[in-house]
């Protein structure tokens, strides 16, 4: 399964190449020494699950197309689990071979002199940092330091930093790609720079720079580069050293779960779990009854050698059953108690065992932690998982909804270094029940008092990482169960989809009229440009750069050109296009007159598309109003209300959910993702429409949003409020109210005072009613006609 750019992620990468270009323009760029430039530096800053190895991938694939001569791209990561699932998604048929299509992928432990020196391929190279981590190169110990005088005349190591091109006197570029950055340190940075890389990537959801990369950084600041996270507009970068993505992006793109809720156990290791297995089996029964297309897992992080009564040692010479280690404890709880099948366990810690003495069942799967270990466990269905801080790194599972963690017995495990594990979203999409959109901790602790530090300090965490993720905690179980609020009564709504039928033939010819440059020779051609530094050996003066100008800048297929662009600007865009036309595999230069229409030539594209798309009723697949979560504290009751209350209301909403209520017709709050939605028909981040209330009276739905006022001038806003059926009629009516006194004639608010409710007349008109109350407005707003 391939994945699609997400138009933030595709914002993201051009931004990173855009102020690359910057540098590499700069004649002012700072040097490191004799023909070596500094490096371009950028830090990719994005918390986990926002798809940071897709931003990296359609990175250097952009990079590429600016280099006039294939690049080698060295893509590190700590962990060898992390280097295999990532070359899993790029190989051929992977999830991202799409993005870095033009590139040649590998293991940098298996690459030739031939693959180094040939600079008509681009190749991207991937391994771990223990592969060259060695202080001393000359002890010989890792192979990429060792002379292989059959295979590559030198040490690989060496040869790569030669990196000299057979057809060309000057040395390939090379990106470095790291992953999980925040492990870096100084000797790796040392041993990476020793190959004079162009560009380094860093990425990580938190951010530090060790000493020798701090030395790079501060010599870009010394020519105007900052590292203060800002966001460029498009064709107007900026110095920037960092690349920030907003928390909202991910979460609002259903990348990431939407809520975090901690629970603190004062209490014995079998009532968390009985707590914990009680909500997961709720969350299994939501996702096979939503056809969620998962199912729930679960992660046990707790210490492994340990007596689980007084914290002494525990003693691997007694029978399994009569052992205290908190592994096995809650494998035989979550097995005899709660019926579990064995199955769908994994134990992966390295927990001492006396097999031929003292054997575990047969039943028992324990990886110690071996690469073999978790190739294997990767491969397996297991659900449950108990671990300790070893698997963290490298395990990535969107599945994962649930932790228990064991912090009793003075435990050092931090529950702000888990939440990355269970923070990304199953299915890419929220869902309309909450708990398969909540990362749900349950933490056993000491005592009462150490709970709210940990509370705390993951709260410090959300809001410099993620403030866009709710947060939650409770001290009581039972406060868990107030919070979840069932429906009183069972309602839907009917599903709104995109209906692009009539968007086919325009685009046919749109497609049509794109020119075919597969032998176009003079127009796919584009100068190229190649920056060098010359220093006179001897005599002490500074090196001379020197632009030199090439005949040609590197070849794209005309697809991914095209493919690109429509994905950045609305990505249903791109289900619609007939992709398999022969003109797309024309291969133009990146600078050249084709390549600049072909993105003009995107651009019409998606013009065409949301120009003759319509909005359309499912009525085989109704939205049923599902369970909410709240506030027992700050909640306020309603009489009419689906739920019995709601504690996320303020201001405006308040006022409007008042009135609802008072009308006595059924009404809910709708949450935002996972709630009821509508796809919005325009260009930009927002891919989807909440409406805050969802209303039922007279057999019709209304979609009441006191803030959606932002869209009347848009033809998306227009297109919402003109949702009809295939006879025509209006089953859903969408109604904005916005505040104050407005003309829908000038598009112009007239008073501060009062309150406006809008709505399409039947020729397709855009009309105002103004009124005095909130009782008044919200009156007009569920009039059918």
């Amino acid at each position: 399964m391939t994945l699609s750019l997400l138009p933030f992620q595709a914002r993201s990468s051009l931004q990173i190449v855009e102020r690359f270009g910057l540098l590499a323009a700069d004649k002012r760029r700072p040097m490191e020494y004799m023909g070596w430039a500094t490096p371009f530096y950028q830090a990719l800053a994005s918390l986990t699950g926002s798809g940071k190895t897709a931003i990296l991938a359609d990175t250097v694939s952009l990079m590429r197309a600016t280099m006039p001569i294939e690049p080698i791209v060295l893509w590190i990561s700590k962990s060898k689990a992390v280097v295999d699932q990532t070359y899993t998604n790029f190989e051929t048929g992977g999830k991202y071979a799409h993005l870095i299509s033009q590139f040649v992928v590998g293991y940098l432990s298996q690459a030739t002199v031939a693959q180094i020196h040939d600079d008509t391929q681009a190749l991207l190279l991937l391994t771990t940092v223990g592969s060259f981590n060695q202080k001393s190169k000359s002890d010989g110990k890792l192979k990429v330091h060792q002379k292989d005088e059959d295979q590559n005349n030198g040490a690989l190591w060496e040869i790569l930093a030669d990196r000299k091109a057979a057809s060309n006197q000057h040395r390939r570029p090379l990106i470095v790609v790291y992953d999980e950055a925040h492990n870096l340190s100084d000797q790796q940075t040392n041993l990476l720079l020793e190959l004079e890389p162009e560009v380094i990537l860093a990425a990580s959801a938190t951010m530090r720079t060790p000493g020798r990369l701090g030395q790079i950084i501060e010599r870009l600041k010394q020519v105007g580069w900052d590292d203060t996270p800002v966001t460029d507009q498009e064709g107007v970068p900026t110095k920037c050293l960092i690349t920030a993505v907003r928390s909202k992006e991910p979460v609002e793109a259903g990348l990431v779960k939407r809520q975090i809720v901690l629970g603190g156990y004062d209490t014995e290791m079998e009532t968390t779990l009985n707590d914990m297995v009680e909500d997961f089996q709720l969350a299994t029964t939501k996702a096979d009854e939503l056809d969620a297309g998962f199912l729930p897992k679960a992660i046990y992080v707790c210490r492994t050698n340990i007596n689980q009564d007084d914290g002494a040692a525990d003693n691997p010479n007694k029978p399994f059953t009569d052992r205290k280690a908190p592994p096995i404890l809650i494998w035989r709880y979550l097995v005899e108690e709660k019926g579990v099948p064995a199955d769908e366990i994994a134990v992966y810690c390295d927990l001492k065992m006396n097999q031929r003495d003292y054997p575990a069942p047969a039943d028992f799967r324990l990886f110690s932690g071996g690469e073999d270990d978790f190739n294997v466990f990767s491969e397996g269905k297991f659900r449950h998982i108990i671990f300790n801080q070893s698997l963290q790194e490298g395990w990535d599972d969107p599945a994962c909804c649930f932790a228990y963690i064991d912090k009793s017995m003075g435990s050092a495990l931090q529950v702000e270094q888990v939440i990355g594990r269970v923070l990304r979203q199953p299915g890419a999409r929220h869902y309309p029940d909450p708990i398969l959109n909540t990362a749900n901790f349950f933490i056993r602790i000491d005592n009462k008092q150490e709970f709210p530090r940990i509370l705390e300090v993951v709260r410090r965490k959300i809001a410099a990482e993620m403030p866009d993720v709710r947060l939650d905690g409770y001290s009581d179980s039972r406060d868990r169960r107030r919070a979840r609020l069932e429906p009183r009564q069972a309602l839907a709504v009917p599903e709104i989809h995109i209906d692009a039928d009539d968007a086919v033939l325009p685009l046919a010819d749109a497609i049509a009229s794109i020119h075919d440059y597969t032998s176009d020779s003079p127009n796919v051609h584009g100068a190229g440009e190649l920056t060098r530094a010359v220093q006179n050996v001897g005599d002490g003066s500074k090196p001379e750069i020197q632009t030199v100008q090439k005949d040609h800048s590197n070849r794209v297929v005309a697809r991914w050109l095209i493919r690109r662009h429509v994905l950045s600007r609305y990505p249903e865009a791109a289900k619609t296009v007939d992709w398999a036309d022969p003109k797309f595999e024309a291969k133009v230069e990146i600078t050249s007159i084709a390549a600049q229409q072909l993105r003009g030539d995107a651009e019409r594209l998606v013009d065409t598309y949301l120009s003759n798309a319509e909005l359309a009723f499912e009525d085989y697949n109704p939205y049923t109003v599902g369970a909410v979560l709240t506030r027992p504290d700050t909640m306020e009751l309603f009489s009419n209300s689906v739920h019995e209350g709601y504690s996320d209301l303020n201001g405006m909403e308040l006022e409007v959910a008042r009135e609802l209520d008072a009308i006595g017709v059924p009404w809910a709050r709708n949450p935002v993702n996972g709630g009821y939605s509508i796809p919005l028909l325009e260009k930009g981040e927002s891919r989807r429409f909440y409406p805050d209330f969802l209303v039922w009276k007279d057999g019709y739905v209304f979609a009441v949003d006191p803030k959606g006022g932002f869209l009347l001038q848009s033809e998306a806003g227009r297109k919402l409020l003109a949702i009809r059926d295939e006879n025509g009629q209006q089953r859903v009516f969408v109604r904005f109210i916005t505040e104050g006194t407005w003309s829908a004639d000038t598009m112009r608010q007239t008073q501060k005072t009062g309150m406006s409710v809008w709505r399409l007349s039947t020729t397709g008109q855009l009309r105002c009613t103004n009124h005095q109350t909130v009782a008044a407005a919200v009156a007009k707003a569920l009039e059918a006609k």
